[in-house]
């Protein structure tokens, strides 16, 4: 073989095992750092490629791809378990304070010398109580429903002018004992729109509960058409509501009564908002010169 022929080939063996020497070493120092992942932050965990090399930095692109995915992930699911715990929490206060007035109650109707007028009155209060535990536990399960899917919705041409004035009917004597004044603006050749009659019902429930809760003195609702929409608005006067609480009140663990006093669950209008998006609707929230304003928003 020539001289030249043999030193070529020399060389060529020199650089193939160089190169493989550095492949392995980049192979390697991956590995490692794949070992490594697990133990690192969340936000740290990134592979870096020691040498240059078009198929390792594929590779490393790839992992890199799959370890940002799993960042997030990981990120969702621990911002899941802190929501979990906050409505556990909530639900477990929420349902603590009327079963504790239960509890002392119940106490006092086991003392004979309670008078009877005492004991209808005491027996009243508990099942008041009785009635907002079982609301409450009915709205988490609600929207335990919604979240895993299992919560189907019917539409069909709905005739909101129909069923919002039936709804509106039967708040009426409530709304009237609390002294609120209704103000009405209902236009009746509003077009029908396909929609889940019980999802609507539960919706217009849920806001006029809400209105009883914290409004104050007067609420209008009105009903009409703009640019090919159908739009719903109830405005109601409150005193236990500020401004920056208004982005909030959709959360389901969030509630503008630190108190808690009333022993009610803010899950009404999560409720009401889970139940509008599902149908294709939308839901916005204002709060100006201490009036509170919700408006809906269907058939865009």
């Amino acid at each position: 073989m020539h001289p030249a022929i043999s030193i070529i080939a020399a060389l060529a063996a020199v650089f193939l095992l160089m190169a493989y020497a550095l492949q392995r070493h980049s192979i390697i120092q991956v590995r490692k750092q794949l070992a490594d992942a697990d133990s690192l932050p969340v936000q740290h965990r990134h592979i870096r490629l020691p040498l240059p090399g078009h198929e390792m930095e594929q590779l490393v692109v790839a992992v890199n791809g799959q370890l940002e995915q799993r960042r997030q992930e990981q990120a969702l699911h621990e911002a899941r378990e802190l929501a979990v715990k906050a409505e556990i929490a909530n639900l477990s206060h929420d349902l603590r304070t009327p079963l504790t007035s239960m509890q002392g109650y119940a106490g006092l109707l086991q003392n004979p010398a309670v008078p009877a007028a005492e004991r209808e009155e005491y027996l009243d209060i508990i099942l008041h109580k009785l009635a907002v535990m079982n609301n409450i536990v009915e709205s988490f399960y609600e929207l335990s429903s919604m979240d895993s899917g299992d919560y189907p919705l019917s539409s069909q041409p709905l005739y909101l002018y129909s069923l919002l004035s039936e709804v509106i009917l039967a708040f009426h004597t409530d709304l009237d004992r609390k002294n609120i004044e209704v103000r009405l603006q209902l236009d009746e050749t509003v077009k029908v729109v396909p929609l889940d009659e019980k999802a609507m019902i539960r919706i217009f429930s849920n806001v006029l509960q809400n209105v009883l809760r914290y409004g104050k003195s007067r609420l209008a609702i009105s009903l009409f058409t703009e640019a090919d929409s159908v739009k719903i608005v109830f405005v109601n006067d409150t005193d236990q509501l500020r401004g920056q609480e208004v982005s909030r009140l959709f959360e389901r663990t969030y509630t503008g009564d630190p108190s808690r006093s009333s022993g009610q669950l803010g899950l009404g209008l999560a409720i009401v908002k889970q139940l509008v998006e599902k149908q294709g609707g939308s839901l916005g929230a204002q709060l100006a010169d201490g009036e509170f304003q919700l408006v809906f928003t269907f058939g865009e």
